[in-house]
């Protein structure tokens, strides 16, 4: 699978309430929603959809005087019932990568918090496919760093590991690199083994929270991963944790790195309705 171009221009808009410093600091941002085009997928899967770094909260509107809910919790219903049939999409043949970071503070009044996105992970499951990715160096799961038991049949985290969905083979490694005493993160060394089991040849797509840099175009990311995945280069690449201006990048040994962090990216065939 090789990614033909992202489209400049989003298909859709979604407003979201994301967390300001202090009581009554959050303010209005808009998610943005990208079509991608791929050379090809596997038969019975009609796109894959990618995002991470989800880090808001529905807007007073959406929420009707209940609750506010995630941003991850509410955009899985939008995607199913209103993005993906206009693109002549069936969620039922769709795939959801999830690179991390999914959590905002209830009280939208402090940046970077950590909680709970385990509801994210099954509001995706109850409408594709299947799900699968990584955690984010914010994300839990309960009392947990990781899930403790399995979140649903049609959802597959990764730490580590690799899954085979659609013919797909997928890896994943979660959280960043940094001291392993605090949560999701691991030691230079830790990182840079879980890289070299996790890439072989008939990997198709690896999933990460942080992930390779471009200092030459300007493209935040970890100088470890770039030197292990410039060494072992895997095809793709979907990472999050640092936004870029330009989602997709290629790495000098063919890597293509698309970064999802803050967005939603619709990964689609050439021959499907509308064009990017």
């Amino acid at each position: 699978m090789k990614i033909i171009s992202i489209a400049e221009q989003p298909c859709w808009h979604l407003p979201f309430l994301n967390a300001g410093k202090g009581p009554g600091g959050f303010y209005r941002e808009i998610l943005t929603v990208q079509t991608g085009l791929v050379d090809k997928l596997p038969e019975g899967l009609d796109a894959i959809v990618a995002t991470a770094d989800l880090q808001g909260r529905e807007t007073f509107d959406s929420a009707g005087g209940g609750p506010l809910r995630l941003l991850g919790e509410v955009l899985p219903r939008i995607l199913a019932t209103e993005i993906l049939p206009e693109l002549g999409i069936d969620s039922q043949r769709t795939g959801v990568i999830l690179a991390g970071d999914l959590y905002t503070v209830p009280a939208l009044d402090k940046r970077g918090g950590s909680g709970d996105v385990t509801t994210v992970w099954q509001a995706f499951g109850r409408e594709f496919q299947w799900v699968t990715g990584v955690a984010g160096n914010h994300d839990t799961f309960g009392e947990y760093y990781r899930p403790a038991s399995r979140m649903g049949h049609k959802i597959h985290y990764l730490d580590g590991e690799e899954v085979r969905l659609s013919g797909l083979c997928i890896a994943g490694i979660g959280g960043i690199v940094g001291n392993p005493r605090r949560p999701q993160r691991k030691t230079d060394q830790q990182f840079a083994e879980c890289l070299e089991r996790c890439i072989h040849d008939n990997l198709d797509i690896l999933i990460l929270h942080d992930g390779p840099g471009v200092p030459d175009q300007g493209l935040k990311g970890s100088a470890l991963i770039r030197m292990t995945v410039d060494l072992l280069p895997p095809r793709l690449i979907i990472r999050g944790h640092a936004h870029w201006e330009t989602p997709l990048a290629q790495l000098p040994r063919g890597t293509d790195v698309l970064n999802v962090d803050g967005r939603v990216i619709i990964l689609r065939v050439c021959n499907k309705k509308s064009s990017t």
